[in-house]
């Protein structure tokens, strides 16, 4: 004869099951929202930072060419300087824009999103760059590849700021079924050890995106030896791949 669990005892336990995942929804509703409050902090700081002073000089440019007449010494000079403002806001506006929502990823897929977005960080920062990527574009759902380039801007904004790295490198590869997406920098590094993930916002972000999609982030640092941050996601089959370098 064989026993079972009495029937009060699988109660409790399924209740304790019930609970424990209302506490994990919350936790994720609550991830979410801090995210979204940061997303738009840093909006609202390019915005003040970019726009903001870009006009504040336009409109000081305007109004000096306002007092003057046209023919006057200088006049051109300032219109050119204007006209220079005015292409530097429309080339932020663009940029702003295609952070909140790269028209290339609808477009043409992840591989030629990350792509640009390399292109354009190497160019910014003067460093050099390299991304491998699969010969066949990665069957991805279209929330997994927009929450992928998030965390690719994430992990290109923490180089920009922190590595002081003269060389990036990006991969996205696919081996035993799972996705992998690397970025590795020659920066200044830091130790694992010795870091709080619950205050470093960025890295924080990159790891919570990732588990949230059923993945994981591996992150391998050490003072002076550079970083590497590995995204993998539940994916795939193995694919050929090939790079595309810029030195």
């Amino acid at each position: 004869m064989t026993s079972s669990m009495p029937i009060e005892p699988q109660a409790d336990a399924a209740l304790r099951e019930a609970q424990a995942e209302v506490l994990r929804l919350r936790a994720m509703l609550s991830h979410a929202e801090e995210v979204r409050e940061l997303e738009k902090q840093e909006l609202a700081r390019e915005l003040h930072n970019d726009f903001g002073s870009a006009l504040t000089a336009l409109g000081m440019r305007l109004a000096i060419l306002s007092r003057q007449p046209s023919t006057a010494d200088g006049v051109a000079e300032q219109w050119a300087k204007a006209n220079a403002i005015l292409a530097e806001l429309t080339r932020t506006a663009r940029r702003i824009q295609a952070d909140l929502r790269p028209g290339v990823l609808n477009i043409a897929g992840l591989p030629m999103a990350l792509e640009e977005a390399l292109e354009d960080f190497g160019e910014q920062t003067g460093i050099a760059t390299s991304l491998q990527l699969p010969d066949a574009a990665p069957a991805l759902a279209q929330e997994h590849a927009i929450a992928l380039y998030r965390m690719f801007q994430e992990m290109l904004s923490n180089v920009r700021r922190h590595a002081g790295a003269s060389r990036v490198d990006v991969a996205l590869r696919c081996e035993d079924g799972r996705l992998h997406f690397s970025v590795t920098d020659d920066g200044q590094g830091f130790e694992p050890a010795q870091t709080d993930f619950s205050a470093t916002h960025g890295l924080r972000r990159i790891r919570e995106r990732a588990e949230f999609l059923g993945g994981a982030m591996a992150l391998q640092s050490a003072p002076q030896q550079g970083t590497t941050i590995d995204v993998m996601l539940p994916l795939i089959d193995d694919i050929p791949s090939t790079t595309i370098g810029k030195p």
